[in-house]
C-alpha cells in the first residue's frame, strides 16, 4: 500500500505524540497539562478528518464520528474540573453519561460506514462468535461490581461497541473496501474496542477504580489515539474502495 502525503504526515506526527502521552502519564501522573495534550491530540485528529476532501458517503460517516468523540472527551477528560467550576458540591459532570453517549453516537456513524456489502458468511459468523465470547467474559468479570441502571447502560454500550468492531473486521471479507484498507479498518476498530474494555475496567473494577494505574492508562490511551489516527488514515486514502 503506497502512502499519500496526508498518511505520511499522520504517522510522523501522531505516533510520536502517542508515545509522549504514554510517557507523560508515568512522569506527570494526574497533571492537568497532560489531559490538555490528550484533548489537543484528539481535537487535531478531528480537524484533520473534517478537512480532508471526501467523495464517498462512508468517508463522511467516518469524519462525523470525530465530532461526537470530541464532544464526549470534554466530559470524560474534563468532567470533574468543569463540575468544580460550576458547583464544587455538584454530583459531577463526569458522572452524567454525555461521554458514553458521545461515543455511542460515534460508533453508530462507524457502523453506517462499515456496513457496505453486508452479508453473513462463515467468516462473519465466526468473528461474531469470538467477539461475543470476549464481551461476555469481560461482562461476567465486572458483574459483581455493577447493578441497575449502570448494568443496562453497559449492556447497550457493549452491544453497539461489539457490533461496530464486528462489522469493521468483516470489511475484510465483504469486498467493498480494498484489502489493505479493510485490514486498517479492522485494526482501527479493534484498538477502539481494546480502549473501551480498558475504560470499563478502570472505572468499575475495584483493582483500578478510584486510583491512577499508569499501565492501564497506557493501554487505554495507546489504543485510543492509535485507533482514531488509523481512522483518519482510512478517510484520507486516495482510492477508498473498489467501487
Amino acid at each position: 500500500m503506497k502512502l499519500n502525503n496526508v498518511q505520511k504526515v499522520l504517522l510522523a506526527i501522531y505516533l510520536p505524540l502517542t508515545l509522549a502521552i504514554l510517557l507523560f502519564d508515568h512522569i506527570y501522573t494526574g497533571v492537568d497539562l497532560v489531559n490538555y495534550l490528550k484533548y489537543i491530540v484528539i481535537l487535531t485528529l478531528c480537524i484533520t478528518a473534517l478537512s480532508i476532501k471526501k467523495e464517498k458517503p462512508e468517508q463522511k460517516w467516518m469524519a462525523a464520528s470525530f465530532l461526537f468523540i470530541v464532544f464526549a472527551d470534554i466530559f470524560l477528560i474534563f468532567g470533574a474540573n468543569l463540575a468544580k467550576l460550576i458547583n464544587p458540591d455538584s454530583f459531577g459532570l463526569n458522572q452524567i453519561p454525555f461521554g458514553p453517549l458521545g461515543f455511542l453516537l460515534a460508533y453508530l456513524c462507524l457502523i453506517a460506514a462499515f456496513q457496505k456489502n453486508f452479508k453473513l458468511g462463515r467468516a462473519d459468523v465466526i468473528t461474531a462468535t469470538l467477539i461475543t465470547v470476549i464481551c461476555a467474559v469481560f461482562l461476567v468479570s465486572l458483574l459483581p461490581y455493577i447493578n441497575g441502571i449502570l448494568l443496562t447502560g453497559l449492556l447497550i454500550f457493549g452491544i453497539v461497541l461489539g457490533y461496530m468492531v464486528w462489522t469493521a473486521i468483516c470489511t475484510v471479507f465483504r469486498g467493498y473496501y480494498k484489502k489493505s484498507l479493510a485490514y486498517i479498518i479492522s485494526l482501527s476498530a479493534s484498538l477502539m474496542f481494546i480502549c473501551d474494555l480498558g475504560v470499563a475496567f478502570s472505572n468499575i473494577h475495584p483493582a483500578f477504580a478510584g486510583h491512577f494505574v499508569p499501565w492501564m492508562q497506557n493501554v487505554i490511551w495507546g489504543s485510543y489515539v492509535s485507533g482514531w489516527m488509523l481512522l483518519v488514515f482510512v478517510i484520507s486514502d486516495d482510492s477508498h474502495s473498489r467501487k
